[in-house]
Order: C-alpha cells, then sequence, then structure tokens
C-alpha cells in the first residue's frame, strides 16, 4: 500500500514539474511570469518528502537533484551515479509513458544495494524527471529481524553457560572460602565478555538498520579522528601503545558522526588488542579524486592471507583462543564494513603476519554547498 501511495505521490509531483517546466517554455525562456512562490512551494514539498527526485537535461546533466539524491551519493558532480538508472532515463526518452520500475542497484563507491521504486518520465526537449523511493531501509529491517535471534544463540550461550556453571560451584563450594574466591575471580572475566557481546550485537544491530545516508549531516574527518583516539587511548596507555595522528585535510562526508566513530574506535581497539607493547599504531586521512580514505595501521601480529578473505563475517576470529582472553566477540570488523556500506563507501585490508595490518576505509567527499548551483532552484 505504501508504495502505491508513493507512486501517485511520484505521479503529482512529476505532472507539477511538467506543468512548471511546459508552462515557462510556452511564454519563453527569458520570460519570469511564473510566480516564484509557485515554484518555491513545490520545490518544499519536494524537499520534506523522503524520496528521491532528479532532473536532468538531454545529455544527463543534473539541473536539479533533492536532498536525498545528494546524501545518497545517487547525484553526483552534476551525474547520475547509478547506471541502472541511467539506463531508464535513456529508456523513457524514446516513449510517451512513464516507466514506473523497481531497480535492485550497488549504491556508489560501496557494496550496500539500493531498492528502489521508481517513476521516470520524459519532459520537454529531451529532459527527464527521475522519482523513486528509497526501500533499502525496509529490506535492511527484514535481514536484522532474521539474523538477530541467530546472533544471540550462537554468541551468548557460551558466557551465560559459563555463568550458571560457576553459580553451581559456587554453591556447591560451601564454606570453602579458597574454592569460593576462585570461582568469584572467573565470574569477571564472563560478565565481561557477556557485556561486550550484548554492546557488539546492539551496535551492529543499529549499524544494519539504519540508513544514516536517508537523514545525514555534513561529517568533519578531523573531528571523527579525535573523537575515536579519545575513546582508547585510556586502553592504549594501559598497553603501552603510541597512537599517532597523521594531520588529516579539511575535508566533510555525509554521514552519522556516531556511526563513523564507532567504526574508527573499533578499528583502533583490535589494533591495540593485537599488538604488542611498545608499539605505534598511525591512523590518518588523505583524499584522492573525491574520495575520502581513513586509514590504521599498526605494527601487530598480522593477519594470515586465508583468515583476511573472513575477517569481516560476524563472530569470525582469527585466535578464538586469544579472544577469550581479551573479551573480543569477532563482531567489531563486521560493524565497521556495515558502517561503511551505510556511507556509500568500502573497507579494505592489507597485512603481512608479522609486520602489521593496515585498514583503509573509503568514502565520497561531500559535495561542496554551491556543486549544484540550482539544487535549490529551478534552473530556466
Amino acid at each position: 500500500m505504501e508504495i502505491v501511495l508513493g507512486l501517485l505521490l511520484g505521479l503529482l509531483i512529476g505532472g507539477a514539474l511538467t506543468y512548471l517546466w511546459m508552462k515557462k517554455s510556452s511564454i519563453g525562456e527569458s520570460s519570469n511570469l511564473i510566480p516564484d512562490s509557485s515554484k518555491d512551494l513545490l520545490l518544499k514539498l519536494i524537499q520534506s518528502l523522503p524520496d528521491i527526485v532528479i532532473w536532468v537535461d538531454r545529455e544527463n546533466k543534473i539541473k536539479y537533484a533533492s536532498d536525498v539524491a545528494l546524501s545518497l551519493n545517487i547525484a553526483r558532480d552534476e551525474k547520475i551515479q547509478i547506471p541502472e538508472l541511467e539506463n531508464l532515463i535513456s529508456a523513457a526518452r524514446e516513449i510517451d509513458d512513464p516507466i514506473v520500475k523497481k531497480v535492485k542497484a550497488k549504491r556508489p563507491l560501496g557494496i550496500t544495494k539500493l531498492n528502489l521504486d521508481s517513476w521516470i518520465t520524459r519532459l520537454e526537449r529531451g529532459e527527464v524527471l527521475l522519482w523513486a523511493q528509497n526501500n533499502s531501509v525496509i529490506s535492511r529491517v527484514e535481514d536484522v529481524r532474521r539474523d538477530f535471534v541467530a546472533n544471540i544463540s550462537h554468541e551468548l550461550k557460551t558466557p551465560v553457560g559459563a555463568l550458571s556453571l560457576l553459580s553451581e560451584a559456587i554453591e556447591e563450594a560451601g564454606k570453602d572460602s579458597e574454592a569460593i574466591q576462585k570461582f568469584a575471580k572467573r565470574i569477571g572475566p564472563e560478565t565481561k565478555r557477556l557485556t561486550n557481546v550484548i554492546r557488539d550485537i546492539i551496535d551492529l544491530s543499529q549499524v544494519q538498520s539504519d540508513d544514516p545516508l536517508a537523514s545525514a549531516n555534513a561529517v568533519e574527518i578531523d573531528k571523527v579522528i579525535n573523537d575515536a583516539i579519545d575513546a582508547v587511548q585510556l586502553l592504549a596507555d594501559l598497553h603501552s601503545i603510541e597512537i599517532i595522528q597523521v594531520n588529516a585535510p579539511e575535508v566533510k562526508i555525509v554521514g552519522d558522526e556516531y556511526q563513523l566513530v564507532m567504526a574508527i574506535r573499533n578499528l583502533l581497539s583490535n589494533a591495540i588488542t593485537f599488538s604488542p607493547v611498545n608499539s605505534r599504531i598511525t591512523v590518518g586521512a588523505n583524499l584522492k579524486d573525491g574520495v575520502v580514505e581513513i586509514t590504521v595501521s599498526d605494527q601487530g601480529i598480522g593477519i594470515s592471507l586465508e583468515n583476511q578473505s573472513r575477517i569481516f563475517e560476524r563472530f569470525y576470529r582469527v585466535d578464538p583462543a586469544r579472544s577469550r582472553t581479551t573479551g573480543g566477540t569477532g563482531l567489531g570488523l563486521a560493524i565497521v564494513k556495515h558502517v561503511c556500506e551505510n556511507h556509500g563507501g568500502e573497507v579494505s585490508l592489507w597485512s603481512v603476519q608479522g609486520q602489521g595490518s593496515t585498514f583503509t576505509l573509503k568514502f565520497p567527499q561531500m559535495e561542496e554547498e554551491n556543486s549544484f548551483e540550482n539544487k535549490k532552484e529551478f534552473s530556466s
């Protein structure tokens, strides 16, 4: 029902835009007889909707893109970044009737899938209007709901079972204070492990179900890195590990600051855990061809080639015995991967055993505020 209502709303918006365009064309390109109040009202209506609206000319150059289209990186550098949508636009130019179609496509740069209900219609002079409803969040929530029970049963049974056995052992120890003290000492690590599992499952569920680009903000990379370092500084000091921050360029990306800090914090925590004392961890960022790259490098034990292909899987541990000692849950890198995908980015790994590891996060640079001159007004 929601999809049907959305498509009807798209038809209404498309019709209104087409009407304004045709009215303007009929009175001449240089005329200014269309009331600004009408254009402003329609524009406010479009920007208030959680939908994708893009208007392109005959060369597929963007004349107008809604905030949602920009935040999802579907519209960037005055071009549509998804080939599937470009193909539909080309097809719409050849027919009179609007095209209504479901589109599943990869989000630019990253590997997260977009599920769009799209409506595309031809205007005059080869221009095309695209309207789409993003249903990716609905699909993502269904995936989270399906996976959550499996995640809980897979991981919580070990610390919960251990706590149950320790409770029975303490009860059976009676007045044996030495035995009680021995079992009580083991409760602390198991409780910490249980707490870590619950925290990481909550974090993973959140980043899987949320779409930060649907209501994104400008995020300063330098601030994100600073906050992540502050969060792990005490842990680094306890392990006598120095964190060196390379000055990041003054760039921004579009997204959720909390999730981005979480991702870098998890990488730093892993680096600290698997690095020797008196070693260094380097974190910084640079800008290459409109892509922001954040790197975290350590001098730790490294990751074998056979393990690198699975390192981002949920609950996968390279060294299960060490993870039990450190309280690792095997969810940290899965969280990093999902945060990157949520922001239209990707994560990669370089590692050599005995030499260390480098994780690289890549995100699209935020467009300048004036990158689309007519983002806030219809072009003439």
